[in-house]
């Protein structure tokens, strides 16, 4: 613990946080989760300390042990009617007494420096900095109500911490680069990361607020005037701009990467968007993308290698796990299987060995980075939702699986495909009946009209065993406010109506 009550990177792993040593690099991380147990976690965090309390830090030696640690999950920490202020009981709330009991000697006696030059008042100013929270960020998920999660200050230095990482990662330079972003001005964990990356790298950065706030023709006016070298958003609205500037004829050839966030990125999708900036006269663009969830209160990026470099880490920050999603069983590096997520450091909200939900398809690797050299922990930038597989009821024998991320990730690569949403309903709006599938599309060239539904319909089938009950032609317009592209704070691709069948309208 700081006596400021900031964050600031220390010890072996942060010193050079991108370049770990391979060889003591499991040891220090364990060494860490010990120390953020004993001193932070078990004798702060509400729930921890219950849920914890027959557990022996010490057994913790090794990325095997971490089996210790119960997994958890949105249902753990989501509030619900019963319970709307569960989230609370996972942020760290010292007193005056426990505060004392974990410090070290060093520790007390700096307090007692501090309150002897600066008085009592300071060091408690000091402790506040540290733990008390400032900021919320929300996450909506299957439940009917919003699920936050708290910063402290020490916190949001974290998130700048790994905003400066992030610019690092893939090169920013403040004395020529600039930064427009069009995420949404929301409490959300994407909008105030890319804060996070402009201040951090002192890189000049304009927040649009998206289509929404400044809407799409402004934000096309702004990228002509000001040149920015970065662009970042989510996908379906980047592309969605980008695809109009180019048609209208816009200059947008300083835009040299785009960095995207809030949803899958797939190959398919930035080989359109790099089709289009090249189209447009800007050279040898990069798509990278950021993975980030509201739980950890920071993101991760790709370096300019885009896709074959995954996602770089950080490895006094934090300590990722690949198990298998059935089991919970660790799994190898390489091996396909769930991501899971535990903070080496933080204050604010706290959750340990946190399923994710997003299938890492490749897995871990602990190699240096092929492109960058970095030899920090990395996961492969291929994933999909667990959550994206649901159970469909096609016939009234029996249910099928249907992987949606099949579906949506061909409709996203799809050279046919200019826009598409996928809806999810019951025949005839009978809660009774069978699950439809409907597809709806708008397409890249009209000339393929007569061909079109017949071959995506069939795709999709060979794709995912399941033929969509319509496909239909969609006129552009139409398709953007079905999904409600400049209106909402992401788009609609995945629409499941099932259970409002029988509903009045």
């Amino acid at each position: 613990m700081g006596m400021h009550g900031r964050f600031t990177p220390s010890g072996a792993l942060a010193r050079k946080w991108d370049h770990p040593d391979p060889q003591s690099l499991e040891r220090l991380q364990m060494e860490k989760l010990r120390r953020h147990l004993r001193e932070k976690v078990l004798p702060f965090h509400p729930h921890y300390r219950e849920k914890l309390a027959g557990l022996e830090i010490d057994a913790l030696q090794t990325y095997a042990d971490m089996d210790l640690i119960p997994f958890s999950s949105k249902s753990d920490v989501a509030p619900t009617a019963e319970h709307p202020d569960r989230p609370k009981s996972f942020v760290l709330q010292p007193d005056a007494e426990s505060v004392k009991k974990v410090l070290t000697p060093l520790q007390k006696a700096g307090l007692m420096w501090t309150a002897l030059r600066h008085g009592k008042a300071e060091v408690k100013k000091r402790l506040g900095t540290e733990y008390r929270p400032v900021q919320a960020f929300f996450t909506t998920g299957r439940t009917a109500l919003p699920t936050s999660f708290f910063l402290s200050r020490y916190d949001i230095d974290v998130l700048q911490e790994a905003g400066k990482r992030m610019g690092e990662v893939i090169g920013v330079d403040n004395s020529t680069d600039r930064l427009v972003s069009v995420f949404p001005y929301a409490p959300h964990l994407a909008f105030w990361q890319v804060h996070g990356v402009g201040l951090a790298n002192e890189l000049f950065t304009l927040h649009t607020g998206g289509g929404r706030a400044m809407g799409t023709d402004g934000i096309l006016r702004a990228l002509e005037k000001m040149r920015p070298s970065h662009l970042c958003g989510i996908p379906g609205y980047v592309y969605h701009l980008i695809r109009q500037g180019v048609e209208e004829g816009r200059d947008l050839s300083s835009i040299r990467v785009l960095f995207l966030g809030g949803d899958r990125v797939t190959q398919g999708y930035r080989d359109k968007l790099t089709e289009l900036l090249r189209s447009n006269g800007s050279e040898n663009p990069k798509v990278v993308s950021v993975l980030g969830f509201t739980e950890s209160k920071k993101c991760w990026i790709e370096c300019e290698g885009g896709v074959e470099t995954g996602f770089h880490t950080y490895p006094d920050l934090d300590l990722f796990e690949i198990v298998d999603p059935e089991t919970g069983k660790r799994l190898p590096d390489g091996e396909t299987g769930e991501l899971v997520y535990t903070p080496l450091d933080g204050r604010g909200s706290l959750i340990l060995r946190y399923r994710t939900g997003d299938l890492i398809n490749g897995g871990m690797t602990h190699e240096p980075c092929p492109a960058c050299g970095r030899t920090v922990p990395r996961f492969a930038s291929d994933l999909s939702r667990a959550s994206n597989k649901t159970d469909m009821s096609l016939t009234k024998i029996k249910g099928t699986l249907v992987n949606l991320n099949v579906i949506t990730d061909l409709l996203t690569d799809s050279g046919l495909v200019d826009e598409w949403q996928v809806v999810l309903s019951k025949k005839n709006n009978d809660p009774l009946e069978v699950d439809e599938l409907h597809v709806s599309v708008s397409l890249r060239d009209p000339e393929t009209e007569t061909i079109a539904a017949e071959k995506l319909a069939g795709q999709i089938q060979e794709a995912s065993e399941v033929r969509p009950s319509t496909v239909s032609l969609v006129g552009r317009e139409e398709m953007l406010q079905r999904l409600g592209m400049e209106t909402q704070l992401k788009e609609a691709r995945v629409v499941d109506l099932r259970d409002s069948a029988g509903e009045d309208d």
